[in-house]
């Protein structure tokens, strides 16, 4: 390999958060959205259409979506048959940047019948409700196995890997957003991130709203409840920690936000949705 490749492996980070195989209704929507994880669907039954960055895909049956953190897209169902898939939310990060990001990987591929994904979707999303060592390493190894396989079958149709990494103006974005993350238990403001790219707070909306297509401190929002999701779904914690981890400081405060963005109360989401609990058929998450 080159000394891109080896760069590219040197502080390669993976997380799992969510997945499973599910039957989608007619209430499987979303218009111009941006998440803070990416995003892979495998379509086995039925048809939709994504739309990425602008760029309308009509899904159907063999395609495997990737869809990066941080890219703005669209799904729907065009028509009465609705879609079954595989879906799971990850991060591939190489230190601040979002991996998926800088490989340049085309929005999807088609997977030959021969080669079918099921046991290693399956496999990934079993490992997760299991908590021991081994099952989170083996986990994270088939995560690398997934995305490796996508990038083979992008080869074959004339990929060829874009190692040049961000703009500027996305490297100062992502920096901001790891800033998010990493202070998502305190008080974040529009100063203080428009601070760190030294610019004038009004410009750094217009500037982060133009490249993540919402304002940072919804943007912030978004990540606090992800992050909330993530650790109800996938942890023991009391809620009262989970509150404090995502900036709050009194449980009635924290509740009513989750729930006017997700339609659960905390402890609803957790009986609803926790790892150990959550069988193969459980129904989308956005």
């Amino acid at each position: 390999m080159g000394t891109s490749n080896i760069d590219f492996f040197s502080n390669l980070y993976i997380h799992y958060y969510y997945g499973s195989y599910t039957k989608c209704g007619e209430s499987w929507k979303e218009y111009h959205v941006s998440c803070p994880f990416s995003k892979l669907y495998y379509i086995k039954k039925g048809e939709c259409e994504l739309v990425i960055e602008g760029k309308i895909f009509h899904g159907v049956p063999g395609m495997l979506f990737l869809i990066p953190a941080h890219t703005q897209h669209s799904y729907y169902h065009i028509n009465t048959n609705y879609i079954e898939k595989y879906w799971m939310h990850f991060e591939l990060k190489t230190g601040d940047d979002q991996a998926l990001k800088s490989l340049g990987l085309p929005y999807f591929v088609t997977v030959p019948k021969e080669e079918a994904l099921d046991g290693l979707f399956s496999e990934i999303i079993s490992l997760s409700r299991q908590m021991d060592l081994a099952s989170r390493m083996q986990e994270k190894a088939n995560i690398l196995k997934l995305v490796s396989a996508y990038i083979l079958f992008a080869q074959k149709e004339g990929y060829h890997a874009l190692w040049e990494g961000h703009t500027s103006p996305e490297r100062d974005i992502h920096r901001v957003i790891e800033y998010m993350n990493s202070h998502l238990s305190s008080k974040i403001t529009v100063a203080e991130l428009a601070g760190l790219l030294h610019i004038h707070p009004n410009y750094f909306i217009r500037l982060f709203k133009s490249h993540m297509g919402v304002p940072p401190l919804n943007y912030v929002s978004r990540l606090r409840i992800e992050r909330a999701k993530s650790l109800l779904e996938n942890t023991d914690l009391p809620v009262s920690h989970i509150m404090q981890q995502t900036g709050f400081d009194e449980i009635s405060a924290f509740s009513r936000f989750f729930k006017h963005y997700t339609g659960y109360n905390p402890r609803q989401f957790r009986k609803t949705f926790s790892s150990k609990k959550n069988a193969l058929e459980s129904a989308c998450l956005p």
